[in-house]
This record gives C-alpha cells, sequence and structure tokens, in this order.
C-alpha cells in the first residue's frame, strides 16, 4: 500500500532530487554542448537551450511553491504523515500487531497507506495480515495513539482490508458553538451539531431513538437541536411532535408552540401515548394493501413522539395502573410505529433495564456523559467501549459531547450537540409554530353513586354459539 514518499508529503529536497533523477539528461546535454567549438549557430542554439531551461526551473520552483505547505500547521501535519510512514513497521511490532512470517521471513505487520487529514484528524488505511483480526487493531489504539503523540485514536471500518486508524491531534469539540438552522429539510436526517473532524452531524430520522445521560450532560441540546431542525416541516404540517415533559414542562413548554400536542403531568402522558397507538393503528389499517412504508404528508405526517425524562413514565410513576398502561404503549409504538411514520425520541438518566423495558426496541442510540464503563455498555452495547465509545470519561465540563451508535451497527461516532439559547428557542417557535395544536383530554369520571354504563352482552343463543366455536 505504500509506494514512496506521497506527494503532498515531498519535502524540497524529495522534489529536488525527483526533479533530477527525471531531467538528468538536460544537465548532460548542456555539458555536451559547452564541450563544442565556439560556432555562432551553435552558440544562439546554446544560449537559446540554456534560457529555456532556466525558464522551465522558474515555472517548476512557482508551482512547486503553489503546492508545497505554507502554514506551519500544514507543514507540522506533514512532518506526523512522515512519521507516521516512517516508525510504523516498528511501532506496530512494539505494540503487538505482527505475526510471525513464513520460513526465513521475519514477522509481519499490517501495511498502511498514505495518511489522509480531515482537520486535525489523521486517517491512515491499515491492511490487516491474516492471523490479526479488527478486535487486535481495537486493542491496541490507545498505544497507537501514545506513540504517535495523538490525543485519541480509534478503529473505523468492518472488513479486516477496509479498516481505518483515526488519530486526533485536536479536539474539534472542546469548545460550544452554536447551532444553525438547517435552509431545508431533507426528508431523513437533522443536522444536530459537529462530529470529531468538526464537519456537521446529522441524525437520522426514522430510527426509534433513545438519548440517555447524567444530569447536566447536555440533553437538552439535543431535545432542541431536533425540534429546531424539524422546525420548517412543522410549520408545514409535514410533521408533528407530541411532546410529553415530566419535569412539569420546564423544558419544552418554551417552545410549545412548535408541537402538536403536549403533556406535562403522569396521566395526560399517558393519555397522550395511548391516543398515538390508536392513530398509529388506523393509519397501519389505511395503509394495509396499499404500502410498506409510509410517506409523510399534509394529510398523514410523520409523527414524532418526544418524550423529556422517560423513567419518570416507565419506572418511578406511582400509579401502578398509568405505569403499566405507559410501558404497554411505548412497547407498542416502538416496536410497530415505524412503518406508518410514528416514530420515539425519548431521554433519560437511568438507562438500566429495570428503568426502560423496551429499551431494545430503540435502534438508535445517543450516549452523553455516563457514570461508568457498565452504563455505556447498557446504551451503546457490549462492544462500544472495545471501538472507542468512553461515555463515562467525557467531561462534566463539554455538555453536549455524545457518542451515537447509529441503527446501521457501525462504529460508534463522537459528535457534540450545538448549543441553543432561550431566546434562539422563543425566535424559532414564533416564526415556525405547529398549524394546529391538539390538547390531551381526561375523560370525565363518573359522577358519585353513577354507575358506568354496562356493555350489552350479545344473546344467549350467540354466546352459546361462540364459545362452542372457541372450543373447536
Amino acid at each position: 500500500m505504500r509506494t514512496g514518499v506521497p506527494r503532498e508529503l515531498r519535502s524540497w529536497g524529495d522534489e529536488i532530487g525527483i526533479l533530477f533523477r527525471r531531467w538528468w539528461w538536460i544537465a548532460a546535454l548542456v555539458l555536451i554542448l559547452s564541450w563544442l567549438p565556439p560556432v555562432p549557430a551553435m552558440q544562439a542554439a546554446f544560449t537559446a537551450g540554456c534560457l529555456a531551461v532556466v525558464a522551465f526551473l522558474g515555472v517548476w520552483v512557482a508551482i512547486t511553491a503553489h503546492r508545497m505547505p505554507r502554514r506551519s500547521d500544514e507543514k507540522w501535519k506533514r512532518d506526523v504523515s512522515r512519521n507516521v510512514l516512517a516508525s510504523w513497521t516498528t511501532v506496530a511490532a512494539r505494540v503487538g500487531l505482527s505475526v510471525p512470517g513464513h520460513g526465513t521471513t521475519g514477522a509481519v505487520v499490517p501495511a498502511i497507506s498514505t495518511p489522509v487529514w480531515n482537520g486535525w484528524t489523521c486517517a491512515v488505511g491499515v491492511s490487516l495480515p491474516q492471523g490479526l483480526g479488527r478486535e487486535h487493531l481495537q486493542a491496541q489504539a490507545d498505544l497507537l495513539a501514545q506513540a504517535f503523540a495523538a490525543r485519541r485514536a480509534t478503529v473505523h471500518g468492518e472488513h479486516i482490508g477496509a479498516l481505518v486508524l483515526r488519530l486526533e491531534y485536536a479536539d474539534a469539540l472542546e469548545h460550544p458553538f452554536s447551532l444553525e438552522l438547517p435552509a431545508g429539510w431533507d426528508g431523513k436526517s437533522i443536522p444536530m451539531g459537529k462530529d470529531a473532524t468538526g464537519s456537521v452531524w446529522s441524525l437520522r430520522l426514522g430510527p426509534h431513538t433513545l438519548v440517555a445521560g447524567s444530569s447536566g450532560s447536555g440533553k437538552a441540546s439535543v431535545v432542541w437541536g431536533l425540534l429546531l431542525g424539524l422546525a420548517e416541516p412543522i410549520h408545514r404540517g409535514l410533521v408533528e411532535v407530541w411532546g410529553i415533559d415530566r419535569k412539569g414542562g420546564m423544558e419544552l413548554a418554551l417552545g410549545r408552540a412548535l408541537l402538536t400536542r403536549f403533556a406535562a403531568d403522569a396521566e395526560r402522558s399517558v393519555i397522550l401515548l395511548e391516543d398515538a397507538v390508536a392513530a398509529m393503528q388506523q393509519r397501519a389499517n389505511e395503509l394495509a394493501g396499499k404500502t410498506r412504508q409510509h410517506t409523510p404528508s399534509i394529510e398523514s405526517p410523520t409523527v414524532v413522539v418526544l418524550i423529556d425524562e422517560l423513567a419518570a413514565l416507565t419506572a418511578y410513576e406511582t400509579d401502578r395502573d398509568l405505569l403499566r398502561r405507559a410501558n404497554s404503549a411505548l412497547a407498542t409504538l416502538a416496536s410497530r410505529g415505524r412503518a406508518v411514520g410514528f416514530i420515539v425520541f425519548a431521554c433519560l438518566q437511568d438507562p438500566r433495564k429495570e428503568t426502560l423495558p423496551a429499551r431494545g426496541l430503540f435502534t438508535q442510540t445517543v450516549g452523553l456523559r455516563l457514570r461508568d464503563r457498565m452504563e455505556t455498555a447498557m446504551v451503546l452495547g457490549d462492544g462500544a467501549v472495545a471501538a472507542g465509545a468512553r461515555c463515562h470519561e467525557i467531561s462534566p465540563a463539554t455538555p453536549g459531547v455524545a457518542y451515537v451508535l447509529p441503527e446501521d451497527g457501525s462504529p460508534p461516532e463522537r459528535v457534540r450537540a450545538g448549543l441553543i439559547t432561550d431566546d434562539m428557542i422563543r425566535d424559532v417557535a414564533s416564526r415556525f409554530a405547529a398549524p394546529r395544536q391538539v390538547p390531551v383530554v381526561i375523560p370525565e369520571a363518573p359522577a358519585p353513586g353513577e354507575r358506568q354504563p354496562r356493555t350489552p352482552r350479545a344473546p344467549r343463543a350467540q354466546r352459546r354459539t361462540s364459545r362452542k366455536e372457541s372450543a373447536s
């Protein structure tokens, strides 16, 4: 995979050496002509040739100078790349990334490609020899980061011949930044912040998403990133957000105008979930036999059920009947809602299975700062920590930093949600209000002494026939 010094990593000495190897015959021709008799025609040709050579060298110097790095940071990146290429064999052998060769051949180490920079991240393609697997490279990622003086190293890719070692030399997510509203919506994803390279991080809208993080980890940035990213389709009627805020409305009430439905207490929250289940089932009946995938429209919008502090519904509710109904409705939505355009987006602090029985139904997860390694594994999966996701090591000074586990099973991605102020929320809510708002109505309780109407029973003959059919 490595062939000489790549063009983008060459120094002036490399360029001059290449020039001499390619154009040595010009120097030889000039030397021969200088030995010839002083014939006027020959002297004129000699002078013209010398001028042509000088002009060629001038053009080459100008082009090369324009191409060569002119800033100190670019020069530093080039030096790092040259060091990686030069010392890789020794470093790989010392950290245990080698296998015995055949016969008299010594140890064989993975081959690497030319480093490619994206911001302050250096990506190196790695081709593993037989006997080494992806897990071996992952296990030595910290040692490789230390050897090449990087802040962290992560392994990306699944196929043995197409692995990428990413060396991060600066943290593009260290400082907070404001989130800009998207110019439009592609119907698939929402810009939420930045990834580790400083590029835009977009979260897919479609999979049921679970956001887990300790208090103060930045869940609000993720929630409002979702709402502000959907502001335009909400205003057009293509998306409806049904919000549940079990903090008494402290979080979502500020942008209440963006929500089609809103609930803050336990009873209304459960009723909202059950209404979502009923609407989902009705839409499924309407689409049955026509299509297998819902397409959002004004008549049939995508419904996002946004729940802040989910555990208050699924674990901490003291009313057993409400607790049972909430868990049942949530499981039904998460297991059947996606195909008909009902999506659950939930946030919580405690990711234990006892807190959220339906945790396995959330196929896209976002892990903010968590308390320990075990919680990281609960949210992102058993192999997430080995793949470089360390939610328990996120600094409290960087709220909004998270690791995202996409639905497709690709390695966790380190990201940071953009900072959203109260003024931004008020402004967007006033300009992109939902076209309709439907209150959550609590059914009236029967008056004291008033008996609930009984469901009429079928005639006795019909009941007898039904029992016979059930028995058969």
